[in-house]
This record gives C-alpha cells, sequence and structure tokens, in this order.
C-alpha cells in the first residue's frame, strides 16, 4: 500500500480508491455542503503524496462549473479546482500542494462554491 492511498483511508474510509496503471493514486468522494447539497470530488497525486490535484465531478449546481467562469468559481470546464496561487497546471507532478493540503483545500471549495451561488462572492480560506 502506497503512503497516498494511507492518507487517503485517514480522511475517508469510505472513499473509492485506487491505483493507475501510471502509478496515480486516485480517491473519489461525495462531500455535501452545510446545506446538505452533494458534490463529487476526485484527488490525484503521486504515491508518495507530495503532489496532489483536486476535480469537481458533480457540482449540485449543474455540470461542474455550476455555469460559472473559471476565474469566478476556481474550477474549469473539465473539473479541475484551483486549489492556490502556486498552481502551475493540471499534471500531478507539477503541483506543489501535498495531498491533504489539496483535500482540505477541494471541501472548502465545496463551500465556498455554494456560498458563491447563493450570494455572488466566492469567500478567501
Amino acid at each position: 500500500m502506497t503512503y497516498a492511498e494511507e492518507v487517503m483511508i485517514k480522511a475517508n474510509r469510505n472513499g473509492l480508491i485506487g491505483v493507475e496503471d501510471d502509478g496515480t493514486v486516485v480517491m473519489i468522494e461525495d462531500v455535501s455542503d452545510p446545506d446538505g447539497r452533494m458534490y463529487r470530488l476526485e484527488y490525484r497525486c503521486t504515491a508518495d503524496a507530495k503532489h496532489a490535484i483536486a476535480f469537481c465531478r458533480h457540482n449540485p449546481w449543474g455540470g461542474v462549473q455550476g455555469n460559472e467562469d473559471y476565474d469566478v468559481g476556481h474550477v474549469s470546464e473539465s473539473g479541475f479546482i484551483c486549489l492556490g496561487p502556486e498552481h502551475r497546471g493540471q499534471r500531478v507532478i507539477d503541483s506543489p500542494y501535498p495531498l491533504m493540503f489539496a483535500i482540505r483545500r477541494a471541501r472548502f471549495w465545496v463551500t465556498a462554491f455554494s456560498v458563491l451561488k447563493e450570494t455572488g462572492r466566492f469567500p478567501l480560506p
């Protein structure tokens, strides 16, 4: 078992966890905002959990972008979630963010995105 899998199990033992042929470790989990709206998130990372990215795979506000531009909702048409200012692209190895940071930030994004849809303002972490 890789270190990333251990971290994922600790983060959500009910998450769907697997390792792809290229060694990328993946977890899919369902997360709700404070009002109970369900999102589906996917995390992809290196086996050592040092480089991770996150995607929205289901957004209760429609599609994966909830009809918002990337600059507003911080999620691309592919579902890629901007985790912070240091992101350099959608390749896992290029991410400066470790897995637990990605999980915490993506879970925050769920609530922040719902706040955006309700108030028109995306809150800062």
